[in-house]
């Protein structure tokens, strides 16, 4: 079986207020009044992103201008996450096999898993992915091909995510320009997956609604990428968990009412109510995503792994009590992994952050 080891997570210096960002963006427009109160609403307090009071967005960039900047400064903020958890696990990027690079915020060729690996001086036989276009639900499969390269070779896996999702705030006040303006923030998350010891990936399920496609998508433009999020999403998720969970929780011999731990992907705040009425879950269950939601917004995809780290720190877990991760995205797709915390996790006393 595959095991996370060790897990941390970076955000950009830069941090904001919801309010504060409300003004820069639309402050001085004619739905000023009716913007502030969706910014208001989502139970966000604050967000981090790259650019210090966002003064670049208004100038309304071209797209390579904002790839530019997101070439130069994900691979900063990937880098400081890598360099945390090699850190906290105590080992060199040299014994890293394999990396597996998340993105979706921005593009370049060669990748970041190429740039990186040369940055932190890594083995040149290194096993490289870069998964690109997923969005919010990405760390999944990034997950599952970390955990396939252990399962295969035994050695040490790293799954890196990055997101710059603030690049992309667009200033006309269109619904979903401003829904998405409200929500999403830049941060980077790093895991480290190994044979033995940890938090064991028991299993994993994933479940795509065809039928949902424009519910949920980035589409490019000549001013940087544009949001379209359908007010159903919340509903569409509620009402097909149930087809997502239960046949993994079966297979484990456990239902929905033996999962203690639930780490699920603070889509938004819509998302969380919705999804905690349809799974009967407690506050305290939904405690550490509402708790990055408010601190950190929707970073897309290192999101849930935020969530996790959060989860460790506070819930501090017994060993053989287990967890559900979960997140979705374009498709709609959810995706979900089933988690047992073994003796020798090393719980983190705090957030990296």
């Amino acid at each position: 079986m595959a095991h996370i080891t060790h897990l941390a997570t970076a955000v950009p210096a830069f941090r904001h207020s919801q309010d504060q960002l409300y003004r820069m963006l639309y402050g001085q427009t004619a739905e000023a009044a009716k913007i502030e109160r969706i910014f208001a609403r989502s139970a966000i307090a604050t967000r981090h992103t790259v650019l210090p009071d966002l003064a670049f967005l208004l100038t309304n960039p071209s797209t390579q201008a904002r790839n530019a900047l997101y070439v130069q400064e994900a691979h900063k903020l990937a880098a400081e996450a890598i360099r945390r958890c090699l850190a906290r696990a105590q080992v060199s990027a040299s014994s890293i096999d394999s990396l597996v690079v998340v993105s979706c915020t921005g593009y370049e060729i060669p990748g970041l898993d190429l740039t990186l690996a040369k940055a932190f001086g890594m083995r040149p036989d290194l096993k490289r992915s870069c998964i690109l276009g997923m969005g919010c639900y990405a760390a999944f499969p990034g997950l599952a091909r970390a955990r396939d390269a252990v399962m295969a070779r035994r050695g040490r896996a790293m799954v890196v995510a990055v997101e710059l999702c603030s690049l992309h705030y667009q200033l006309d006040a269109s619904p979903d320009n401003v829904v998405s303006s409200a929500l999403f923030a830049d941060g980077a998350a790093a895991v480290i997956l190994e044979a033995e010891g940890g938090l064991e990936v028991l299993d994993a399920e994933t479940l795509t609604h065809y039928d949902t496609v424009d519910h949920m998508a980035f589409s490019m433009s000549d001013h940087g990428f544009r949001m379209h999020l359908s007010s159903y999403v919340p509903t569409v998720l509620a009402t097909n968990v149930a087809g997502l969970l239960d046949g993994m929780l079966a297979r484990n011999g456990l239902r929905v009412d033996q999962i203690r731990h639930w780490g699920i992907h603070p889509g938004g705040r819509k998302i969380l109510d919705h999804l905690q009425q349809a799974l009967g879950l407690s506050d305290a269950q939904l405690a550490s995503s509402r708790r990055i939601l408010r601190d950190y917004g929707n970073m897309s995809s290192p999101t849930v792994l935020f969530v996790l780290e959060d989860l460790l720190a506070s819930a501090q877990p017994k060993p053989g009590e287990h967890a559900v991760l979960m997140a979705f995205g374009p498709g709609l797709t959810m995706e979900a992994c089933l988690l047992r915390w073994n003796k020798s996790m090393q719980a983190p006393s705090r957030l990296t952050n």
